[in-house]
């Protein structure tokens, strides 16, 4: 593992772990909220054999700043799609968990031809696609950090990256057509995201497929990271061909 960085026009440091042979294809790890590259450490081994891996902190998470007052998705969008073009590869695969899963989707909607696959964890396009329960739990969060940003940076911090959760993504069923990637939805069966949106993803997306994890939650990529890694390496390995793109 190699740990770079790459410096956005705003100035803000875009931090990233490198994994695997530069002339694999190209797999972009993005985690979910308030979390950061080393959320997807406990199955890097899973991909990096095959893949050449970018586990990225997205901006203003884990060791990556934001030099902006807030952080706002299209910046991160900007900010994977530079990273992209900095490392020299015309297509990448994508996977990503909740938040993470919610920009691969955004990205693709505006990249449509740079992206070979994508596993999509927890995706929610709309706030109506998650259980009340989290969003009540987030306002709460929300308030008190809001409160604490003043004495405190990490209150500040985490206020400015739960803000990233609720933001509307402004995708429509119209955009989710412009994916082109085969994709794969994973969902835990006792997740936080509602099955019938699940479903109303899957059917605007149509090279997709749903996989749903008995006995596991929203948190599986967490709880069980070896076996959410080996059920879908078998869909990410489909779309290797032999020649690096």
């Amino acid at each position: 593992m190699i740990t770079k960085s790459v410096i956005m026009d705003d100035n803000t440091k875009i931090v990233y772990d490198e994994y695997g042979q530069l002339n694999h294809q190209t797999l972009f790890l993005l985690h979910g909220n308030g979390s950061s590259a080393r959320y997807f450490r406990r199955q890097i081994t899973q991909y990096e054999t095959l893949f050449h891996v970018i586990a990225i902190d997205t901006r203003g998470h884990g060791r990556s700043s934001n030099e902006k007052d807030s952080i706002n998705i299209t910046d991160i969008i900007v900010d994977i799609n530079t990273l992209r073009l900095k490392l020299g590869v015309s297509h990448i695969f994508l996977l990503g968990y909740s938040d993470g899963a919610n920009i691969a989707i955004k990205y693709a909607t505006l990249y449509p031809k740079n992206v070979t696959r994508m596993v999509l964890n927890a995706p929610n396009v709309t706030k109506d696609g998650v259980y009340k329960i989290l969003w009540v739990v987030d306002d709460m969060a929300q308030f008190f950090t809001g409160l604490l940003a003043y004495v405190s940076t990490y209150a500040r911090r985490r206020h400015e990256q739960l803000h990233v959760m609720s933001q509307s993504l402004e995708i429509t069923s119209t955009d989710l057509a412009f994916v082109k990637a085969p994709t794969l939805i994973v969902v835990g069966e006792f997740d936080l995201v509602k099955k019938h949106h699940i479903d109303y993803i899957a059917h605007a997306i149509k090279n997709s497929e749903i996989m749903v994890i008995q006995r596991h939650s929203h948190f599986v990529t967490y709880t069980n990271p070896k076996k959410f890694s080996q059920l879908v390496m078998p869909f990410l390995l489909k779309g290797i061909v032999n020649d690096k793109d």
